[in-house]
């Protein structure tokens, strides 16, 4: 968007004021001479040029076949360092004939020395004559010195007003200075840019860059749903930013003669060069991140973070300078010769501006605002099913009908990349994750509810949660492919309709969030307490039949706020469960030890209760939802969704694997009603003789994990910290004694005495014990839960010592 005009005489508005006032011109002399001349060139618009060499003199006669209100001949093709001559009539009237100088694309200076005598002038309404002469050489060293028989360049400019803010035209021309030439065509020199490449410089720059530009930042930064807004961002600012090098260019190649010494540029004009060469250079860098940013979003480059950032400061850069350019240039700008000016220039980009103002702020406002719609559908993304591709129904089939682990889907279906969110299944095969396809490989299989709603960030790597926008979930909503098929084992139930007979109708109806109420508060340790929330029209089952929903987790959120946060389903937290596994517990160790015991009173125990626990840690920083429920607790109303996800992803087929758990703190809950489980399952084979009494509701817990080993390491700061101590401990006693194998536990306290006869963690932290003792064979699958940055640097050592991805399980 350079100024291109060359404009050999734009910048007389100051001499053009100033010229006629002083006595700098030539006086007119009496006799009126305009005799002919014996050499003479041909120009443009009517214009002629006669000169002719008398002794050391130069005669020189400029006419038009036009009126003119002054007309400008200098020794160069170019205003660059050029001997000029302005021929024009003063305030008076009067016809005059001033000396200047130009050293470039500013306003001409006046010589102090005055070397043009005027000769002769007719002026009239429909043409323009005037002569003088001077001396070929002046002695001044600002004027050309002039050799008869050697051709010179020359320039000339014209205005039909007689003002000297803007000429009306120039012409570039060569041409031999010499006597009886008679009458030629001038030789025209092209300098500057043409006509109509200018006016494309102009108008498309102009448009491109004060509406193109802001149609592709609306694409690129608010239609993220649409499949095709990384190629249609791409391609519109490919098109605007290619012209714009390839018109920078032309106008900077038209006017290299101008670029010898920036410094002589009017300062507008050279602004407007300098942020136009700036402009272009971060383009070249802009299309280069942009190059590397897609193979990085289409690809497993896991840098797309730190390239976006580039991408998107680099894009705010170039976009603001453009805008300044634009006004810089439509400042520059003829309005003569274009259909826009300076006015026009400052509304276009405002404008804009603003309409990108409001899209972000109304983006921002809409995300709030829709976060609670997110929230308010009872379904999950219900209708929308994509059921027919057979890889799908193969993939339903193996969740719902075969529950196999996820782990042996994925190996199934190698093609299929697929999620799990709330209780929908999706196919995310077809999307492009913003943030790198590596994203979409990661999470394959997974429920992602806790990425989406930025509970959590991906784990592995250095970002932070991301509260995902409604596009983003209606894009997964258009991908949905079924739903889990909880079944008897939801641990949810209507309270009108508990029979088993009814399971399947009483699934159906079952909604995908209910409102509780906090009934119950009992504190664990300092900071962490069971809840235990009551919905009217609902029951928690106490006997889940298999092992499929162990791990799944609930979101919980209060009814004025969108903050949410997901929480483990703890089925063996239940007041029932806890009854009867204290009675196991009470017949396991009599029986051990030879005392007499009374059986289990299943009389006592109920398949159902009115409370659905959580237990939940407190955090005292601002907006926690932990705080709320610790302090406001059963003043509020709460919504809680679920049961969610596929949870650990246990099944009946899993049988003969090794399994590592690592765990800090709070980090534990989400395996407690695997532990009950493993319990109940290991005091059956305690006491076999009782096995059939030990099972009231006929879970049949010898049936699963047959084969299977449970190596858990936990780190709690003191055994407070540890919910659920008395029974692991009690587990991992029994399994020490029977020496099955089924569970091992591995224990870090930093503060206060470690219990008796359970195996110290040696290593001062998982890093350490990853690094010395476990490796891709040591283990089937290893399950991560803690602190974001426990697991982060886990999952790193794991990786350092090559453990296949599939293998590791964040919790």
């Amino acid at each position: 968007m350079i100024k291109t005009t060359c404009v050999l005489f734009c910048l007389f508005l100051s001499f053009g004021l100033t010229i006629s006032t002083q006595n700098n011109e030539q006086r007119i002399l009496q006799a009126n001479d305009l005799s002919p001349l014996s050499s003479s060139m041909m120009l443009t618009n009517g214009l002629t040029l006669d000169y002719q060499i008398q002794g050391t003199d130069l005669i020189m006669m400029i006419e038009s076949t036009k009126q003119q209100g002054w007309i400008g001949v200098g020794f160069g093709a170019t205003m660059s360092n050029t001997d000029m001559v302005i021929f024009f009539a003063n305030q008076g009237g009067q016809p005059a004939v001033s000396d200047v100088y130009s050293s470039g694309e500013v306003t001409p200076s006046t010589d102090t020395q005055q070397d043009w005598t005027l000769l002769g002038s007719q002026i009239t309404s429909s043409s323009f004559k005037m002569k003088a002469k001077r001396a070929l050489s002046t002695g001044d060293s600002q004027d050309t010195v002039l050799v008869q028989g050697k051709s010179y360049s020359f320039c000339v400019a014209w205005s039909s007003s007689t003002s000297f803010v803007q000429h009306d035209d120039y012409y570039s021309f060569s041409g031999k200075l010499d006597n009886n030439l008679g009458t030629v065509q001038a030789t025209a020199i092209n300098i500057g840019v043409g006509e109509v490449a200018l006016n494309v410089h102009k108008v498309w720059l102009f448009y491109g860059w004060g509406i193109g530009a802001d149609i592709g930042i609306f694409v690129g930064r608010y239609l993220k749903a649409w499949k095709h807004h990384i190629l249609v961002h791409a391609m519109i600012f490919f098109i605007i930013n290619v012209s714009t090098i390839v018109l920078e260019a032309i106008v900077i190649n038209g006017n290299d003669y101008k670029l010898g010494d920036v410094s002589n540029l009017d300062s507008n004009v050279k602004n407007h060069f300098i942020i136009g060469c700036v402009i272009m250079a971060l383009i070249i860098l802009q299309h280069l991140g942009g190059i590397l940013l897609k193979i990085g979003i289409e690809g497993t480059n896991k840098h797309v973070n730190t390239i976006k950032k580039f991408h998107l400061v680099s894009g705010i850069i170039i976009y603001a300078l453009a805008k300044a350019n634009i006004l810089i240039g439509t400042d520059l700008n003829s309005p003569t010769s274009i259909t826009y000016n300076y006015n026009q220039g400052i509304i276009i980009t405002v404008i804009s501006i603003v309409f990108l103002f409001f899209c972000e702020l109304f983006s921002r406002f809409y995300k709030y605002k829709t976060s609670n719609q997110i929230f308010d559908t009872n379904k999950s993304f219900d209708n929308t099913i994509l059921n027919e591709n057979p890889d799908h129904q193969e993939l339903l089939r193996m969740l719902n009908v075969e529950k196999r682990e996820i782990s042996q889907i994925i190996a199934a279906l190698p093609n299929l990349k697929w999620v799990i969110y709330n209780q929908g299944i999706y196919d995310i095969s077809d999307l492009v994750h913003p943030g790198g396809q590596f994203i979409i490989k990661e999470v394959i299989g997974k429920e992602v509810g806790r990425y989406m709603l930025g509970a959590l960030p991906l784990e592995g790597h250095n970002f932070q949660p991301y509260a995902h926008s409604s596009s983003a979930f209606n894009l997964l909503k258009k991908n949905k492919i079924g739903d889990l098929n909880y079944g008897e084992s939801n641990i949810l139930a209507l309270a009108n309709q508990k029979e088993s007979n009814e399971a399947e109708n009483n699934n159906n109806k079952l909604k995908l969030f209910n409102n509780y109420k906090l009934i119950k508060k009992t504190q664990i340790s300092e900071t962490t307490s069971q809840f235990e929330f009551q919905a009217n029209d609902l029951v928690i089952k106490n006997v889940l039949q298999g092992v499929n929903w162990i791990g799944r987790h609930f979101l919980i959120k209060t009814q004025n706020s969108n903050k949410s946060r997901l929480y483990t389903q703890l089925n063996c937290m239940t007041d029932e469960n806890v009854n009867l596994r204290q009675q196991l517990v009470n017949f396991a160790k009599n029986k051990l030890e030879m005392k007499n015991t009374d059986m289990i009173d299943v009389k006592t125990l109920s398949k159902y209760s009115q409370t659905l626990p959580f237990i939940i840690k407190k955090y005292n920083f601002s907006g926690a939802l932990s705080k709320t429920i610790h302090e406001q607790n059963s003043q509020i109303s709460y919504q809680i969704y679920g049961p969610l996800g596929n949870g650990l992803g246990f099944s009946e087929l899993t049988q003969n694997k090794k399994f590592c758990i690592m765990t800090a703190g709070t980090g534990i809950l989400p395996f407690l009603d695997l532990f009950d489980f493993l319990l109940k399952k290991q005091i059956q084979q305690s006491v076999p003789d009782h096995a059939k009494e030990l099972d009231p509701f006929n879970v049949n817990y010898n049936k699963y994990f047959e084969g299977c080993q449970f190596t858990v390491y936990c780190a709690f700061l003191s055994l407070d910290d540890f919910v659920g101590k008395e029974w692991v401990l009690f587990l991992n006693q029994l399994s020490k004694q029977t020496q099955n194998n089924l569970f091992k536990l591995v224990l870090k306290v930093s503060k206060g005495q470690m219990p008796e006869n359970v195996e110290k963690l040696k290593f001062r932290g998982f890093q350490d014990l990853i690094t010395s003792e476990i490796n891709n064979e040591s283990f089937d699958k290893i399950y991560i839960c803690g602190p974001p940055v426990m697991f982060n640097s886990t999952i790193e050592a794991l990786q350092k010592k090559q453990v296949e991805n599939t293998k590791i399980f964040i919790v």
